[in-house]
């Protein structure tokens, strides 16, 4: 007898949503390892607010992290922005040389 697969876990809808995300995310390489503290805190806050569905607290807190975890960092920009960012630096505003005073 083969062994029973575990069930999956059954989440609220503010989880369950975050989970899409979080896999959404990872998918496209924007969360990866260095991500994990942050994806763990906006899980406890997803499963808090789920529970404690009446909190403004919860939810502000909870809306900050899902926030951060779709926040562009460096090195995991866009890269049209990434050239954008390349052609304004090449872009200089430099001043007009100054014409000499015929009268002098």
């Amino acid at each position: 007898m083969a062994p029973r697969k575990k069930p999956a876990p059954i989440y609220g809808r503010v989880r369950t949503a975050l989970e899409v995300t979080i896999d959404e995310l990872t998918k496209t390489g924007r969360l990866g390892p260095l991500d994990a503290a942050r994806v763990e805190i906006a899980r406890l806050l997803a499963d808090t607010v789920d529970i404690e569905t009446d909190s403004a607290i919860l939810w502000r807190e909870y809306r900050s992290a899902e926030k951060a975890l779709r926040e562009e960092t460096n090195a995991n920009s866009d890269p049209f922005d990434e050239l954008l960012r390349s052609l304004q630096a090449e872009v200089r505003h430099e001043a007009e040389p100054k014409k000499p005073n015929p009268r002098r």
